[in-house]
């Protein structure tokens, strides 16, 4: 008796229409989250400049921890990828089990390090009311954290399992909330007292609750999820843990190396003064929504190497990965033209101080000439992770971003080195645009590496 030969899975579409359909809700969905540090960021420079400088004291600070920490989580995002190609649908929601207890974990973790706000204010040297809100807006985002880091298993998890259109929504719906929230506790709307800059912490700590119970009933209610729902409970298993810990570590060192590299570059410039640190955090706000486009294909990326490779199609993977790094050099040459030819009328919108905004107009040019190969950076570093190479990754932002990035900014910035006198600000964003160029170079060749060293091992 024969048995007839096991049918081949279907590959994903990894056609540029597809990438297109897969990234676009991530653009929305990551435009909509950094769009609320844009509402912040807006809101608080009409306050003044102490108020923008305790905003971008006390984010940089909040920022370091979170990212750090999703970056672990999102050791997930391959594995359910994985299982999705594979259709093996069952072990999805046993992996996200263990992603959210892994988030319980890490919030007692990041609470701990959120609460250590001497830290961060020796480490930024602010003064004053600045030094004031930006304690108070660290502790107050410390409330928020769990719901943070339990949102973004969700996050990862919609991605994985081509479902981005669900975050997008989410997001979408804390974003239109921002602005009230903000109107209410920073300047102080229906009878409440007004907290200036801290008052942003406040409605996004709330905004996470919501977000949260948000994800969990779509999760529970929503027919698609009915073949990876577990069927019992799982508590943490160490070895599923310790899976996700192997892919998700490197990963979130990563992240830490890259977001770390801004956000102590902007808790540094802050001892030149309110008006430096916030001309800085007006650029960073700015390159950082650009940012979102190069983000939204690296994890469309991610997603697609991930399903290729569950579904045992090396070669179609390593088209993925060619046509992802092809579309986002494209897109981020359009971008960086675009930032050079608008950034007056872009810097306009954020401040009518003429001293930030000369001071912006003149470090927004090291964001024009780094965009692309932010963007390359990005999608390799993305593909990787799709192949589960997460250590090199991490070696290379290690030596890159902060080596030459941030600590090489930091002796251009307070010692000028062969120019003679401090740079300030200039120092740290020319050393940082030069770390992004390495390191952008090598990510992308490093994948396309990869890649193709995969494809000849399955065809061989």
């Amino acid at each position: 008796m024969t048995h007839p030969a096991p049918q081949r899975l279907t590959p994903p579409d990894i056609s540029l229409r597809a990438i297109t359909k897969l990234a676009s809700p991530i653009f929305i969905a990551n435009v909509a989250i950094v769009g609320g540090g844009t509402v912040d960021t807006i809101m608080a420079g009409h306050l003044g400049a102490d108020h923008l400088a305790a905003i971008a004291v006390g984010l940089a600070s909040v920022i370091m921890v979170f990212m750090g920490l999703v970056g672990i989580l999102q050791g997930m995002s391959p594995l359910a990828g994985h299982h999705f190609g594979g259709r093996r649908y069952e072990k999805i929601g046993f992996e996200l089990s263990q992603c959210l207890w892994l988030a319980a974990f890490l919030s007692i973790i990041g609470i701990a390090l959120m609460c250590w706000t001497d830290l961060w204010m020796e480490l930024s040297q602010a003064q004053g009311e600045v030094r004031r809100m930006a304690t108070e807006y660290i502790l107050i985002s410390a409330l928020g954290l769990p719901p943070s880091l339990f949102g973004r298993a969700f996050v990862s998890l919609n991605a994985a399992v081509s479902r981005p259109k669900v975050t997008m929504y989410v997001s979408l719906a804390n974003l239109a909330l921002k602005v009230p929230l903000n109107a209410v506790f920073m300047y102080g709307w229906l009878g409440f007292e007004p907290m200036g800059g801290a008052g942003a912490a406040v409605s996004s700590m709330i905004l996470s609750w919501i977000a949260l119970f948000a994800y969990i009933i779509i999760w529970k209610k929503d027919s698609y999820y009915d073949k990876m729902r577990c069927s019992r409970f799982y508590g943490p298993q160490l070895r599923a843990m310790w899976e996700q810990l192997k892919i998700g570590v490197p990963i979130g060192l990563s992240t830490f190396f890259e977001v770390s590299s801004f956000t102590l570059m902007a808790i540094f410039i802050s001892r030149f003064g309110p008006v430096d640190v916030s001309a800085h955090q007006i650029v960073a706000n700015v390159t950082s929504l650009c940012y979102m486009i190069a983000l939204s294909i690296g994890i469309a990326c991610t997603v697609l190497v991930s399903q290729c490779l569950g579904a045992g199609y090396a070669d179609v993977a390593e088209k993925a990965t060619r046509r992802c790094l092809i579309l986002a050099t494209s897109l981020a040459l359009i971008v960086a033209f675009s930032l050079y030819f608008g950034r007056g009328a872009i810097l306009a919108l954020y401040t009518s101080d003429e001293t930030v905004i000369k001071i912006a107009y003149s470090l927004i040019l090291f964001g024009v000439f780094y965009h692309v190969f932010d963007a390359l950076q990005c999608v390799g570093a993305f593909a990787l992770r799709g192949y589960r190479v997460t250590f090199w990754p991490m070696v290379i932002y290690g030596v890159l971003l902060w080596c030459v990035g941030l600590f090489g900014g930091y002796y251009m910035a307070f010692y000028g080195g062969p120019f003679g006198r401090p740079l300030q600000a200039y120092g740290f964003w020319g050393m940082t645009a030069t770390g992004l160029f390495l390191a952008g170079s090598c990510l992308a060749a490093m994948a396309l590496f990869v890649a193709r060293v995969k494809t000849k091992e399955s065809q061989a």
